[in-house]
């Protein structure tokens, strides 16, 4: 596959993940999920992902880690399967997505976090926000056990 189809696919994914949650967030379920506010940056994050493994700047090792990140959104089963519950199953998503840019930022630069980011607030402030939710909606260990399927 070539990285113009590539990118064109991924592209699609994010507008495709970014229309998928704003209809659900018009809907009284999306209104009233108490993650609704974190599950607006699942498009960001995920575009986020993509261009960390685009940079040449970023490590061979945490481009894989970044990969595993990238399958687990793209994947339909996974600890909160969206296809089962809908978009409140991003949670989940975000969580390993975050877990992982907070490994990796520790090997490069924040600015490259920063540089990258495609929403309005300060994409490393909002990955340190979705790691600290991590305890409360997966519970303690549980995103490192993940991650370490990821780079087995």
């Amino acid at each position: 596959m070539t990285n113009e189809i590539q990118t064109e696919k991924h592209e699609n994914f994010y507008y495709s993940l970014r229309e998928k949650i704003n209809r659900w967030l018009e809907q009284k379920t999306g209104k009233n999920h108490k993650y609704a506010k974190y599950l607006l940056f699942a498009p960001d994050i995920f575009y986020l992902l993509i261009q960390v493994v685009k940079d040449p700047r970023v490590a061979k090792k945490d481009k894989a880690l970044t990969l595993g990140a990238i399958g687990y959104f793209i994947l339909p089963i996974d600890v909160i399967p969206e296809g089962v519950i809908g978009p409140g199953g991003y949670i989940d998503d975000i969580i390993v997505a975050s877990f992982v840019l907070q490994t990796i930022v520790n090997h490069l630069s924040p600015d490259i976090i920063r540089e990258h980011w495609a929403g309005d607030e300060d994409g490393l402030n909002v990955v340190n926000k979705i790691a600290g939710l991590s305890q409360k909606v997966m519970g303690k260990g549980v995103v490192p056990k993940i991650i370490s399927k990821f780079t087995k």
